[in-house]
């Protein structure tokens, strides 16, 4: 967790968070930090970009295709009922998808889009099982550009 600025009444001043990265995927830890980039968003009077990355293996070419459409579809659906989340709570969300490695297309993404926070769910599977399997959360809070909240 980081240690925000805070105005005399314990809330964070409005303004110094304008723009918070969510990425999302279907797991829980995902929802998890939707509310807490909620959270933030509503005590800084900062909007949301949710961004999901699609990841598709290239075996044969027309079975790759029309599961690359549905997936597609599928985290586009994903964003738009996350959108519908934050308009309820008057925040301003906008979304895109991508497709790649989620890594990289999450720091390249983020880079360009001067965002002032990453917000990422981890599965906490930190040490040796992280090491293992590997986690998209790990390798982002390796890059040093970027201000994260697990």
């Amino acid at each position: 967790m980081f240690n925000y600025p805070k105005k005399n009444n314990n809330e964070m001043s409005r303004g110094e968070i304008k723009n918070i990265l969510l990425a999302l995927d279907e797991s829980g830890e995902s929802n998890k930090g939707l509310d807490k980039a909620i959270f933030i968003a509503k005590l800084s009077g900062a909007k949301i970009t949710g961004v999901n990355v699609v990841v598709v293996v290239p075996t044969l070419v027309s079975t790759v295709l029309n599961y690359r459409n549905f997936l597609l579809k599928k985290a586009q659906k994903m964003l738009d009922s996350t959108k519908k989340t934050c308009e309820k709570q008057e925040i301003h969300f906008a979304s895109k998808v991508l497709q790649g490695s989620p890594a990289s297309k999450i720091a390249e993404f983020a880079e360009k889009g001067k965002f002032d926070l990453v917000i990422i769910g981890s599965r906490g599977l930190g040490g040796i099982k992280g090491a293992i399997l590997g986690s998209v959360a790990n390798q982002l809070c390796t890059n040093q550009k970027f201000q994260f909240w697990l």
